[in-house]
Parts: structure tokens; C-alpha cells; sequence
């Protein structure tokens, strides 16, 4: 009884624990308090009863774990999947063995004995997919590989021409600065602890594979130790069956109760491959989901939450336009105009995390100080279209045949190069001196 009580607690920690991932991490925005509570209140209130020395020792490592490239998540998961592979060999292969002799003529289970040998492509695949989406290369932007990676126009939303303020080279459109692998990565789309490694133009094909073969695996994974676990209940007659409490008493009738607290005293591992499997192969479709949405719709996750700031933006600025007196309104907002993005602050991008909320750039409200006061309030006009979303086939194409790597690259010259862009924008910068003068 206390091992069922401790085994059901477990349980509710486990699914609140997942469930609160998944609202956190794909649903609530930053601004949420469920949000701030997970990344900011429950570490703070954690970490209280420790030093301050101890405190700033478990920060670091929690900075070297989640902010510096390190093999630690990749250990872990390599850990976590060989030893879910080692749990259905060892229990559910004898299992699946049982199901395919004459011992048991009147089975009404039968797993097939192919699923054995389909159970190791599979772990093969996964590993495969680790190994190709950990060691390819998301892009590398330099001065020199400019032209290679300068694919894709500005919108003047998210992106403008302008010189990186730390690589000191021009910012490519749809590229960002990791300050994780403390590169320039074109079409960046999050870094990944779990592979190490920074996802963008060039290996998100091989993220995308990544996650998706994962999900298959789980969800095939959950499919064969339930069986396995259908059989044991066959096998041993467990719907049909008396039980005895050990505290003695009358027998008990079957139900779902006592023979789940059976299969967990007696079929551990292969319950406990069931949940696994069960809970992360629903986190992990979730994410399949998420990354085919932004896939389909030309975004990356870094232009995802961006993009959401600015609609934040947008709604706040039509609605103080609206509340504002027919003297205090201006004319509309000219976003082909704009020298900065509208998005002003920029965030790291993780798979499971978003740094804290960009602000969105004052500079966006207003651009020409020789036709706008300052004092009026702009209609922001309609919400900015995302430039980039070509349509579904040709968005997920650029995903598997990304641009840079075209024999003939697409939309060659969309962007600016380093010297146009450098040169651009020290025209923009005195041309705003000679205003204020």
C-alpha cells in the first residue's frame, strides 16, 4: 500500500511537471505568472536557504549547463535512451517471444516477432539523427561568407540593414548572434542543449528529422510496452482474478485500481517505460507541431516569439491611436521607412526557454522628425506582413534545400553586402545628425 501511495504520488509529480513544460514553454507568454513563477520566483525561492556563496556556485553551474556549449544534456539523453532500449530488451523482448510459441494456444495477443528487429533500426535511427543533427553545422556568417548566406530581403520588421554591434559585420537578414557557440547563424532558429549544438539554415532539416523520428520512436515505443503489458495481464489472468490485501481480509474483485497497483509491484519497468514513453512522446509531438507550424508559415522559433512582440506591439499602438483626440493624432506609420527593427531587444533563443522579453524598439514609433512631431500619436496601419512565408511547399522546401547551399542560390542579392550595408547605414546615422543640428 505505501509502495502504491508513493507510486501515485510519483505519477502527479510527473504528469504536473510535464504539463506545466508544455505551458510554459509553447503556450503562456513571458509576461505570464506561471511563466515568471517557473523562471524566476520558484529558483530564487530554492536557492534562498543556501549562501550567497553556494547561490552564485549553483548559478554558474546552472550558466554552464544552459549557456555554454557542453556534452552534458547529450550524456543525459544518450543515457535516458539506451537505458529505455536495455528495459524493453531485458522485460518486453521475453514478452514478445511468449506471444509467438505454442505455450499459450488461446492467446488473444500476439505481437509479432518483427518488432523485435524493428525495434533496433529504430534505436539505430535515433542515434543516427542525434549523431547528424549534433555534428552538422547551422551556418558559420563572416565578413567572407556574407555573399553565401545574404539570401533573403529586409522587412524592416525584425530585420534591417545594419552592422552587428559584435561581430562588427553587416546582419544578414533572418541571421542572429548566439551567444552560445558566440557566432553569427544564418537563418538562426534556437540553440539545442540537447544536441549542443545551434540549429539554423543548414542542419534544421536534420533537427526537424531529429525530433520527428523521436516522436515515432516514443510513440512506437508506448504502443509495444503497452502490449507487453496486455499480455502479462492475459497471461496471468489478472481481469478474472481474486485478490488478498496483505493486512488480510475478503478476496477482492479485479478492477482497474488493483491490478494497476499489481503491474506496478510486479512489471515496474515496463510501466514505468509506459509513462515515459506516454508523457514525453505528447511533449514531443507538441514540438513536432510547433516546428512544422512555423516550418509551414516561413518563421524560425527565434522570428516566432519576435513576431509575437510585435502583433503586442501593434495592438497597444492601435489602441492608444484610437484613444487619442483627433489633435493628437498623426499620420500613419511608413514601415518601409524604418532604421531599426521594430523588435529592439534581442533574446537567446533555447529549445526549451526563451531569454527575457524584448522590448520593442522606441525608434519604431517614429522615423522622420521633419514630418512627424514627436508629441502626435502614428496610427500603426495594419499589422506587418511576414515577408517570408512564400506559402507551405515552398517554405518547407527552403527548409530541406536551404538557400545557401543552392548551386544557384535564390534571391541572391535580396540582402545587402557587408560594404553596401556598412556604407548605408553611416548614411543613415548622418543624415539623423543633420537633423538634430
Amino acid at each position: 500500500m505505501v509502495y502504491s501511495t508513493y507510486s501515485v504520488l510519483f505519477l502527479t509529480i510527473y504528469f504536473s511537471f510535464v504539463i506545466t513544460l508544455i505551458l510554459v514553454c509553447f503556450v503562456l507568454p513571458d509576461s505570464h505568472p506561471l511563466s515568471h513563477f517557473v523562471n524566476t520566483s520558484l529558483p530564487k525561492y530554492l536557492l534562498r536557504p543556501f549562501s550567497p556563496y553556494l547561490r552564485s556556485k549553483i548559478y554558474n553551474v546552472y550558466d554552464y549547463i544552459v549557456n555554454k556549449p557542453n556534452p552534458i544534456m547529450q550524456i543525459i539523453y544518450v543515457a535516458i535512451v539506451t537505458s529505455a532500449y536495455y528495459t524493453m530488451i531485458k522485460y518486453g523482448y521475453p514478452l514478445i517471444d511468449e506471444t509467438n510459441t505454442n505455450r499459450y494456444p488461446n492467446r488473444n495477443v500476439h505481437i509479432p516477432s518483427y518488432h523485435k528487429n524493428l525495434g533496433y533500426i529504430v534505436f539505430a535511427l535515433c542515434y543516427y539523427t542525434f549523431y547528424l543533427s549534433s555534428f552538422t553545422s547551422a551556418g558559420n556568417l563572416t565578413a567572407e561568407t556574407v555573399p553565401t548566406y545574404s539570401n533573403y530581403s529586409y522587412d524592416n520588421v525584425l530585420y534591417v540593414s545594419r552592422i552587428c554591434k559584435t561581430t562588427k559585420f553587416v546582419k544578414v537578414p533572418r541571421s542572429k548572434y548566439d551567444r552560445t557557440t558566440e557566432r553569427q547563424i544564418p537563418r538562426f532558429d534556437h540553440f539545442c542543449v540537447w544536441i549542443n549544438n545551434a540549429v539554423g539554415e543548414e542542419n534544421y532539416r536534420f533537427f526537424g528529422l531529429f525530433i520527428g523520428v523521436h516522436m515515432g520512436m516514443l510513440g512506437y515505443g508506448f504502443w509495444a510496452s503497452l502490449m507487453c503489458i496486455r499480455w502479462v495481464c492475459e497471461r496471468d489472468s489478472l481481469w478474472s482474478s481474486k485478490y488478498y490485501s496483505v493486512s488480510g481480509g475478503e478476496p477482492i474483485d479485479a478492477n482497474w485500481k488493483v491490478v494497476l497497483k499489481y503491474l506496478g509491484y510486479h512489471e515496474l519497468p515496463l510501466c514505468g517505460l509506459v509513462i515515459l514513453a506516454g508523457a514525453m512522446g505528447f511533449v514531443m509531438a507538441g514540438f513536432v507541431a510547433f516546428h512544422l507550424y512555423i516550418a509551414a508559415r516561413g518563421m524560425t522559433t527565434n522570428e516566432f516569439f519576435k513576431w509575437r512582440d510585435v502583433k503586442a506591439w501593434h495592438a497597444r499602438a492601435k489602441k492608444r491611436y484610437e484613444n487619442a483626440k483627433p489633435e493628437e493624432r498623426g499620420p500613419k506609420f511608413d514601415i518601409s521607412k524604418a532604421e531599426y527593427e521594430m523588435v529592439g531587444v534581442e533574446r537567446d533563443v533555447g529549445c526549451v526557454s526563451v531569454g527575457s522579453s524584448e522590448a520593442l524598439n522606441d525608434d519604431a514609433d517614429a522615423k522622420d522628425d521633419d514630418e512627424v512631431d514627436e508629441n502626435l500619436v502614428q496610427d500603426p496601419g495594419p499589422l506587418p506582413k511576414n515577408i517570408y512565408d512564400r506559402g507551405i511547399w515552398e517554405n518547407l522546401g527552403e527548409v530541406i534545400w536551404p538557400r545557401s547551399l543552392r548551386e544557384k542560390k535564390v534571391g541572391q542579392g535580396g540582402g545587402q553586402s557587408g560594404e553596401n550595408a556598412a556604407s548605408s547605414t553611416k548614411k543613415k546615422k548622418t543624415k539623423k545628425k543633420k537633423k538634430k543640428s
